[in-house]
């Protein structure tokens, strides 16, 4: 994902930036400035922010109206979409906006600030933007097919949250107590505990105390991420400072977040905001896509989109000018028989189905799969760079390489091979042969693993 910050500031910073803004930079954040009382136009490279940020911080009260009103005849004039480039106001507590002002903001940020606080909140905006902007893209390529897709915004309402804890339960009253009361938190002491809730009620996310002895909860941490039903689940760490090393093993094994204990109630509160509003929004999506996929062209064996539909959801994607960037990965699938000496291959079609459709639940809602021919699959990962990519489709293989599968025929268990080739593509610029794209993303990629 792109990190490139247009801060939109009253006074003339040159080449400069604002103080506060260095947090963002030591968060490897893009950060420019552009006074807004000027008279020059943001150039080109500024205009490519995915992210603007309004500061109102030391500015006169009789001057906000103005540095509001001039920053959205900005970005109406250079077409920044508020669902696509969302903004943000860095205000001090002192400033109260009206109702009217607060529609053109996505957030507003107050002191203190901290690195950790503005750059998780900022990347959560700037993911819910890119959910957003695959929403509209994937309605235009529907719309092609005949098919209408309603294009929902990110859930402003969060009521009814549901929370797990797990752990000694040092950190709980901490924790309940820096949530909202209508939050609801359950706690469990061990991770069976943890399962049983798991499996028996719905919950939005999972805390994990990590404490005094923390590898039994580290594996649980892993053997949640190999589980489909809970791939996406969000899980934040609450780290006291003795177990710092396994909250990095925590993390590493699949949790979203470590907040280090004891910590700042609004950090902890913001932090779980994110999380929450992230994955609700992705259930969301999941469920409108999944529906009208059916009414799609889709690969008869898997069931998945098919070539068809890929290609008109590049055409579209072509001549969109808000996207970012976009991450190509070919995927070849081939099974081994476990056990056959002779190295036969096989290709049952229902093996073939099951493995496409497990790879396709553990990717993210914006995400998109879809089938070529024989064990041939294209992925879609929009504004996600190689390195992250790389990631989840590591992950990915994990899982599919730990599921067992059975060859109908014989009933002999199957290895199931994943090869993985990518591509990435800043979609600013033309996809002029969609079919050079596919031909090069497995006889040329850039990366191939």
């Amino acid at each position: 994902m792109g990190k490139q910050a247009l801060i939109l500031t009253e006074q003339d910073y040159g080449f400069d930036i604002p103080d506060w803004a260095g947090l963002l930079i030591q968060k490897e954040f893009e950060v420019w400035s552009h006074s807004i009382l000027g008279t020059e136009n943001p150039s080109k490279v500024e205009l490519q922010a995915d992210i603007i940020l309004l500061d109102l911080l030391d500015v006169a009260a009789s001057d906000i109206d103005i540095l509001i009103e001039r920053s959205v005849a900005l970005r109406a004039k250079h077409g920044l979409d508020h669902a696509r480039v969302p903004m943000v106001a860095i205000a001090s507590p002192s400033v109260h906006l009206t109702e009217d002002q607060l529609l053109h903001f996505s957030d507003i940020l107050q002191p203190p600030l901290t690195g950790d606080l503005i750059s998780n909140r900022l990347i959560s905006l700037m993911r819910l933007a890119t959910m957003r902007r695959e929403a509209e893209r994937r309605a235009l390529t529907f719309k092609r097919f005949g098919v209408g897709l309603p294009v929902v915004p990110p859930p402003s309402d969060l009521a009814e949250q549901k929370l797990l804890f797990l752990g000694s339960g040092m950190a709980f009253l901490p924790v309940q107590s820096a949530l909202p009361d209508s939050i609801d938190i359950v706690a469990s002491l061990t991770p069976q505990m943890a399962e049983d809730m798991l499996e028996a009620q719905k919950f939005d996310a999972l805390i994990i105390e990590l404490s005094d002895y923390n590898a039994h909860l580290v594996e649980f941490t892993n053997a949640l991420r190999r589980n489909p039903s809970y791939f996406s689940l969000p899980i934040i760490l609450v780290c006291h400072k003795k177990a710092t090393e396994d909250g990095l093993a925590a993390l590493a094994a699949g949790a979203n977040d470590i907040v280090s204990f004891p910590f700042s109630e609004r950090f902890f509160e913001n932090r779980i905001d994110i999380l929450v509003r992230e994955e609700r929004y992705r259930q969301q999506l999941r469920k409108i896509f999944s529906e009208a996929r059916l009414l799609m062209p889709t690969d008869e064996i898997t069931r998945l989109y098919s070539e068809k539909f890929l290609k008109a959801h590049l055409e579209a994607l072509e001549g969109d000018t808000g996207a970012t960037s976009m991450s190509f990965a070919g995927i070849d699938i081939s099974f081994d028989v476990i056990g056959d000496n002779q190295g036969h291959k096989i290709h049952e079609n229902s093996l073939l189905s099951r493995v496409g459709r497990l790879i396709s639940s553990l990717m993210r809602a914006e995400d998109l799969l879809a089938r070529l021919d024989n064990g041939r699959f294209v992925a879609l990962f929009p504004d996600t760079d190689l390195y992250e990519t790389r990631s989840a489709l590591r992950r990915i293989r994990s899982i599919i390489q730990l599921s067992p599968f059975i060859e109908q025929s014989s009933q002999k268990g199957v290895k199931v091979s994943l090869d993985f080739s990518l591509h990435y593509s800043d979609t600013k610029s033309e996809i002029t042969d969609v079919d050079k794209i596919l031909k090069d993303l497995f006889e040329n990629p850039v990366i191939r693993f």
